[in-house]
């Protein structure tokens, strides 16, 4: 389902690894927006991170960890990253949909390479205290793992 501009809000800057992001490229569902917020606020509060923070309790602006690298993509950013990455697997551009259309899929900072898809990233990401603990914890806040893309999480309220 393609989501619709009034079930989108403009996040912060501080909340995207690149912050110096667009603002149509800040966009993100409410709910999965209000649900990511709190998923931080408890990964801030687990000691074993060590995540740099501020004294309001959102991640400081030097931390990198858990920030969202992409979420909303209309249907013509989609088509513009196909044609720059024609060689992309169907999953990670997909043409016809993609789960970012729906504002509800995040794509956070895990560790690695916030953008390379090659195998040897992966592994590297899929053993960084970040994505471990989004492994254990991720689904109390409704967020579900892709496959085979550490960094991608979707939003699915109600499971």
């Amino acid at each position: 389902i393609y989501a619709t501009p009034d079930q989108l809000l403009t996040a912060p800057r501080s909340d995207f690894y690149d912050p110096t992001r667009a603002d149509e490229l800040r966009l993100v569902e409410r709910s999965t927006y209000a649900a990511y917020k709190q998923m931080i606020a408890a990964a801030i509060a687990d000691p074993t991170l060590k995540l740099k923070h501020t004294s309001s309790g959102e991640l400081a602006p030097t931390e990198q960890y858990f920030k969202i690298v992409s979420a909303f993509r209309s249907r013509e950013y989609q088509d513009n990253l196909r044609r720059q990455s024609p060689d992309a697997g169907s999953a990670g551009l997909a043409v016809n949909f993609s789960p970012h259309f729906t504002g509800r899929a995040l794509d956070l900072y895990v560790g690695g390479s916030p953008v390379d898809t090659k195998d040897s990233n992966r592994a590297i990401q899929v053993n960084t205290p970040a994505y471990k603990w989004l492994v254990k914890n991720a689904e109390r806040y409704g967020f579900r793992p892709y496959f085979y893309e550490p960094w991608h999480w979707e939003y699915v309220p109600g499971k």
